[in-house]
């Protein structure tokens, strides 16, 4: 492999994104896209007049919470947050319909003439959604998250009669928004608090706690278990094998003599790994993957990691949070005007698929539709190993069919033999995060094991995929090796949601 294939590669992701901006690139002297606030009330002056949208309305985005927040770094931080203001709205608009602007730092105003009540209201949740995620992410200050408020008023409303915007009618339906978002959020937190005894800092805490509840640390759960409503008896007399739960009752009792236990104060991050598509010859996919940061434990721990140790029930809380988050992304990205079709790819630990629980990381996953499933997603099984029985193999993974998805099922590199195990997959692949201390050898010795694992694949008719590369060189010779699919370090950091804009290639 010489450098000059390296290099073509680089070029490729760098081509990808260069692409990508000049279709971004924003119009000027016009009345739509981008304008500055005198050439944006001018435009709604004119719908006004023309009277052809009576019911449009101006949205309105606030970030005087954030503001208010950081105190004094907001004059370090404005000119970046005015960039990532602009850059998350443009990916969310067609900027030859709507318009947009920036009345200050604070303040910013969208309209969209030609979107209906229902999908304007999405847009702007989602655009108030990537605000927040990018802002403030998870961060508490002042034992807090700041808030992105977003606001609407009628067009009407948002003008006066000299023609300018209405700053006064613009800061009451702000006030008035933030009120409401404030009460909400104080309910919340209430009720929270009364279901788990202890004040929580991020919503999905709240869920943590309830699943890892006194009586589930002496047990597993019956098999009975079912997510909102009534819980459903299933009796599926001779279905679930003893092996399966034999296997889930020790790891359940292996996991109370452990000290990396999970308590209701874990806080659960999910990021997006972009991945290289081999075919596509370019970024056509994300990997979901969960940071867990335990309040006893130094460092965070991440993807496979968060997992390490983990009773089937925490593994169970893992997955439903991944399954959870990763399915509102898949919607987003059916939805979205962008269609970028950038597939997701989500890990679900094995354990989580055994028959009294597998509805509860499948559910999410069906209130998408069958086509966004089908073209967008693909479940990935981790936590295999050679001592699982083909027919559990097969149990495991035959429900996953009924989401109208690709299954993917990830492996240890010493395991190639696997893959006639698990004929009805999409794709085998390893992670190299998952590879033990005796494991780690140099370039040339790793990369002649992949070869050993990717000649298995073929002679099974299977695509495989390599996860975790964290040297560029290694990442270029293992795309000309014919791997289908390959993230890493070495290709791109995570990022916060599966969508790529200007900036988001980084040298790593």
């Amino acid at each position: 492999m010489g450098l000059s294939a390296a290099s073509h590669l680089w070029a490729c992701i760098a081509g990808h994104f260069q692409r990508r901006s000049a279709t971004m690139a924003p119009p000027h002297r016009r009345s739509t896209g981008y304008l500055d606030p005198a050439a944006f009330a001018g435009a709604v002056v004119e719908m006004v007049r023309r009277g052809r949208e009576p019911r449009a309305r101006l949205y309105v985005f606030s970030l005087r919470d954030f503001r208010r927040a950081v105190g004094g770094k907001w004059e370090r931080l404005g000119g970046l947050v005015e960039t990532a203001v602009d850059g998350i709205v443009g990916r969310h608009i067609d900027i030859n319909k709507a318009a947009f602007t920036r009345l200050d730092g604070e303040i910013s105003c969208l309209t969209l003439p030609r979107t209906s009540r229902g999908e304007a209201r999405a847009c702007v949740a989602a655009i108030a959604r990537d605000l927040s995620l990018q802002l403030v992410g998870d961060a508490v200050i002042g034992g807090r998250r700041p808030q992105v408020v977003a606001a609407n008023l009628p067009l009407r409303s948002a003008v006066t009669p000299a023609g300018a915007l209405d700053r006064q009618a613009i800061e009451d339906a702000v006030n008035r928004a933030g009120a409401t978002l404030a009460a909400d959020e104080a309910n919340a937190a209430v009720a929270a608090s009364a279901a788990v005894g202890t004040s929580l800092a991020a919503p999905h805490r709240a869920t943590l706690a309830a699943l890892l509840a006194k009586d589930d640390d002496a047990a597993l759960p019956p098999p009975v278990f079912a997510i909102g409503g009534g819980a459903k008896p299933r009796t599926d007399p001779g279905t679930v094998p003893d092996w399966l739960d034999e296997q889930l009752s020790e790891r359940a009792a292996a996991a109370l003599t452990k000290e990396s236990r999970m308590a209701p104060e874990t806080n659960l991050t999910l990021v997006w790994t972009p991945v290289w598509v081999t075919n596509r010859r370019g970024l056509g996919a994300f990997q979901a993957r969960i940071i867990r940061a335990d309040p006893t434990m130094a460092a965070p721990l991440e993807g496979v990691h968060a997992y390490s140790g983990a009773a089937p029930i925490e593994a169970l809380t893992l997955d439903r949070f991944v399954a959870t988050q990763a399915a509102r992304e898949l919607l987003g990205l059916f939805l979205a005007e962008d269609q970028q079709r950038m597939g997701l790819t989500v890990p679900i630990h094995w354990m989580s698929l055994a028959p009294r629980w597998r509805d509860c990381v499948r559910m999410p996953f069906e209130d998408c539709p069958a086509t966004a499933r089908r073209r967008l997603l693909k479940i990935e099984v981790f936590g295999l190993n050679p001592a699982i029985p083909a027919s559990i193999l097969k149990s495991l993974m035959d429900p996953l069919e009924l989401l109208g998805c690709d299954v993917l099922a990830r492996v240890p590199l010493a395991a190639p033999e696997m893959v006639r195990s698990l004929p009805s997959v999409k794709a085998i692949g390893i992670d190299l995060a998952e590879l033990g201390d005796d494991d780690r050898v140099g370039d040339d010795e790793l990369f002649a094991r992949l070869l050993d694992f990717r000649d298995a694949a073929r002679r099974a008719n299977t695509a495989c995929y390599v996860w975790s590369v964290r040297r560029r060189i290694l990442i270029s010779r293992i795309v000309e090796a014919g791997f289908s699919l390959v993230n890493g370090p070495g290709l791109m950091c995570d990022l916060g949601r599966p969508a790529l804009h200007d900036g988001t290639l980084k040298a790593a």
